[in-house]
């Protein structure tokens, strides 16, 4: 599946939200999670299964919009005994630290691992000239603490908690937000710098701390349903259709196809602005577009719609450098040829390749051959490496460069034991063309002169 997007919604400008930079892949939604059998002495075993199917599925049920999806598997035997978290892959939740790695005053706290694989990068929601950039999640676990005591729903509410308690499901609750990608709305330092001041901010599950014997943080509050929208919410991507390159040679035509889900569903009338990088723009669903200039090209969609879950929705995606359009390799700027040499020692030579490299992609091989006599000497694979001829003698040199835009050669004439060292020579003979050994595409022979 592709990567997930950015959606923000409408609704107050000014949020708390935030989020670790993890997040699943729905491919492998419902994510599933097992239970340590290090279990605690203050609840039932039942009841601690129960209760934290409650709290993971609470992120579910109070943001259908979000439309997450978690499954129970079982209970992890002995698990616990050769330490607690740990990245192996299996979403585990831990009773009573038996590993005692939590600090003394955590009430619990989920340990998540990020994969290598990117799933997008969204603008930072206080300040949109940063960037956040977010990965899936591979793994995450959740240890609650020994040193408090928890209750049960109905304790709580029958005011049965006391001393140094909390209710297991508010604390589960948000221990599962971070699960699924959620930060704290505000953290210690904003309260005690003053920069906390919202009712819905210090009233969420993902307020960073929550007070004792208290059900509040049972449901999610406005801060934590678009905070976790904003990751999982209705949402598109795209890619190249089928059968079309995104990679070639100008002028280069590449048809896009637009991938969503929860959109149509959604329903309400839905406005899709392209992007293409280049400075232009279409409202088609699946546009075509032709690029006449090289370059790499930073490919972007915005989505707007309605839903009846979700309300009014704007979201952005964008896949960076997406398109790579190509010309034939050529020399750099204020270089007459690909390439020129300089004299190291003895028989040894210095290659200067001279190529553009302004657009990263554009040359993707580079093959030496060195003739004498129009028979082969050697091949070389490097950008500009060091040939030592062996014995003095005439030369010819062709550099052979490919890309996606296609291949071209360029030969030179060297007198080895000759001048000691050079930056032009004479063109090689016609019958020097052997570039097509590089990737067997037709290409054109540039013939230098003698500056």
């Amino acid at each position: 599946m592709n990567a997930l997007i950015f959606l923000a919604l409408t609704a107050p400008q000014a949020h708390a939200w935030q989020h670790t930079g993890m997040l699943w892949n729905r491919d492998v939604f419902p994510v599933p999670w097992y239970m340590s059998d290090h279990e605690t002495k203050d609840l039932s075993s039942d009841y601690q299964v129960d209760v934290l199917d409650t709290s993971i599925n609470a992120w579910e049920r109070d943001a259908p919009c979000s439309e997450l999806s978690a499954e129970y598997m079982g209970v992890r035997k002995g698990h616990w005994k050769s330490g607690s978290s740990s990245s192996d892959l299996l979403n585990t939740m831990y009773y009573d630290d038996p590993a005692g790695q939590n600090a003394d005053e955590a009430i619990g706290v989920t340990y998540s691992m990020p994969s290598s694989d990117f799933a997008f990068e969204m603008r930072d929601p206080y300040d949109p000239t940063v960037t956040n950039f977010y990965y899936y999640t591979s793994d995450s676990d959740i240890v609650f603490s020994a040193n408090y005591t928890f209750y049960t729903t109905d304790d709580v509410d029958q005011g049965l908690c006391q001393g140094n308690g909390y209710s297991i499901e508010a604390i589960a609750t948000h221990e599962f937000g971070h699960f699924w990608g959620m930060d704290h709305s505000c953290g210690q330092d904003d309260v005690e710098a003053g920069d906390c001041n919202d009712p819905d901010w210090i009233s969420a599950t993902m307020f960073w701390t929550g007070p004792n014997c208290s059900n509040e943080a049972n449901s999610l509050n406005s801060d934590d349903i678009q905070g976790i929208t904003a990751l999982y919410g209705p949402f598109a991507t795209f890619d190249v259709a089928k059968g079309v390159d995104k990679f070639g040679g100008v002028p280069l035509e590449v048809c896009f196809q637009l991938e969503t889900k929860g959109v149509d569903e959604a329903g309400g009338d839905l406005v899709i602005e392209w992007n293409f990088g280049d400075g232009t723009s279409s409202s088609d669903s699946d546009p075509c577009h032709t690029y006449t200039e090289k370059g790499q090209y930073t490919v972007s969609i915005t989505v707007t719609g309605t839903s009846d879950s979700c309300g009014e929705y704007s979201y952005d995606y964008r896949k960076p450098a997406f398109v790579l359009a190509c010309e034939a390799p050529q020399p750099a700027v204020d270089f007459d040829g690909m390439f020129s040499y300089e004299w190291v020692e003895g028989n040894t030579y210095q290659m200067l390749n001279q190529a553009d490299l302004t657009v990263y992609g554009c040359v993707d091989q580079v093959q030496w051959d060195v003739f004498k006599d129009n028979v082969l000497q050697q091949s070389v694979n490097a950008w500009a490496p060091k040939i030592d001829f062996g014995a003095p003698g005439k030369y010819d040199i062709v550099l052979n460069l490919g890309g996606p835009g296609g291949v071209t050669a360029e030969g030179l004439t060297l007198t080895v034991g000759g001048e000691g060292t050079g930056c032009s020579a004479a063109p090689a003979s016609a019958s020097v063309g052997l570039f097509g050994l590089l990737l067997g595409l037709g290409a054109a022979l540039r013939r230098r002169r003698k500056a």
